[in-house]
């Protein structure tokens, strides 16, 4: 990703989850690669907490808000662990995927976490690495118990430079499967991922040319596949991407634009037709906009949202953004930003009238602002914000959300000691 208005430092881990209602497939994104994302974003310092004030704040995090709860998940780290995405397909199946700093078999640095729910608890499984390497998951989807594909980065430990990562669950094992070769000289990551089948899987991102990019799996290989650019752009990438049939399919993202001297981010929307991707005219909120996630729930209505970024020289994010297509266009819709610096990093739907989006918001009733769980809820006429726990009085983040006919579960991490963070919502 470009470092520009609107842009986010790390990659943030996208969207939603799994299988979606309205009979659509989608994915989990998100939000974004997080451990350098929204906690970097300010440069402050972050307090201490101890253990016993942690261990207090897990028992009564679920206290805090009614219909949403915190449940325990897997900490392989001493030191960082951070959930980017989840894709629910029932209650009791649905991945979580994100990264951890510890050793491998070669350097200390990031490595693929993969967490699965069976219904009762959320356990860690194995992933593999990539040797001399940083890896770190944005993104998860599956169309089966035995098929499901997570995709992030990869990048040399301790560098800038990124290049795509995916991985195949078979049912048994997490596999690292080739992608395609790319040429430039950006930083190139998938941000999200659909599954629709075994022989039929989509990842969207950003490539080393620096332009949106996206890639089929037919069940042999991974290829790209063209996507246009928007006339006059800087760069561009795509966040996140919703299927509702394979010949009907959503991404969402970013377009960086020069005006004058100023490098601004506005929104972009693409759709895929089963023949070709094009551009869907979006709309913006301010100069600096981005999408971070897309939700299809039926042709004539799809989600995207995301937020706007500060104009006064300090790209900080600002208001949440939040857009609808109603079959014919999209039009922005009125959604609440609580505090400053607030974002939308993933949205999921239950039904037309039951929709989540969540994200971050900024606390700053204390002497150092501190980020906080943000959920919002569509019921059919509007968004409205919904009380959801923290974990410790530091930083917490959302990062991905993913939804069926039941639950609705969003993770993230809870930045105090960079534990995992996964909230369950069960309506």
């Amino acid at each position: 990703m470009i470092k520009v208005q609107g842009d986010r430092a790390f990659g943030r881990g996208i969207e939603a989850g799994g299988w979606s209602s309205g009979g659509g497939w989608s994915w989990s994104s998100k939000g974004a690669a997080v451990s350098g994302r929204l906690r970097n974003r300010r440069g402050r310092l972050v307090l201490g907490l101890a253990t016993l004030t942690m261990a207090l704040a897990w028992a009564t995090a679920a206290v805090a808000a009614p219909g949403w709860s915190v449940v325990p998940s897997v900490d392989p780290s001493a030191s960082e662990n951070v959930l980017n995405a989840v894709a629910v397909r029932n209650s009791s199946d649905a991945w979580a995927v994100g990264q951890f700093l510890a050793p491998d078999q070669d350097d200390d640095g990031l490595n693929m976490l993969t967490e699965h729910w069976n219904g009762s608890s959320w356990t860690q499984v194995a992933a593999p690495a990539v040797l001399h390497r940083d890896e770190s998951l944005l993104a998860v989807s599956a169309s089966s118990a035995s098929d499901a594909w997570a995709v992030g980065f990869t990048k040399t430990v301790s560098a800038a430079g990124r290049n795509p990562l995916a991985v195949h669950w078979n049912g048994s094992n997490w596999t690292i499967v080739a992608t395609p070769t790319l040429t430039g000289g950006s930083k190139s990551t998938l941000n999200g991922v659909v599954a629709l089948s075994p022989t039929n899987a989509w990842a969207v991102g950003r490539g080393r040319n620096g332009a949106a990019l996206a890639e089929h799996w037919n069940g042999t290989a991974w290829a790209t596949v063209q996507v246009p650019t928007p006339a006059g752009a800087a760069s561009s990438q795509l966040s996140g991407i919703s299927a509702l049939s394979p010949s009907d399919m959503w991404a969402a993202g970013s377009v960086a634009t020069v005006v004058g001297t100023t490098v601004q981010t506005r929104t972009l929307v693409e759709h895929w037709n089963g023949r070709a991707w094009s551009i869907v005219t979006s709309r913006n909120a301010t100069n600096s906009n981005l999408l971070t996630g897309v939700a299809a729930v039926a042709a004539n209505n799809v989600w995207a949202v995301g937020y706007t970024v500060t104009t006064d020289g300090t790209n900080q994010p600002d208001k949440t953004l939040i857009e609808h297509w109603n079959g014919s266009a999209w039009s922005l819709v009125a959604s609440p930003s609580p505090a400053s610096n607030d974002t939308l990093s993933g949205v999921a739907a239950r039904s037309a009238s039951d929709v989540w989006a969540v994200g971050a918001r900024q606390d700053r009733s204390g002497p150092i602002p501190i980020d906080r769980t943000l959920t919002e809820h569509w019921n059919g006429s509007a968004w409205s914000v919904v009380a959801s726990p923290n974990v410790g009085g530091n930083d917490n983040l959302l990062n991905g959300v993913g939804a069926t006919s039941g639950d609705v579960w969003t993770v993230g991490s809870s930045e105090v000691t960079d534990h995992t963070l996964i909230l369950r919502e069960t309506g």
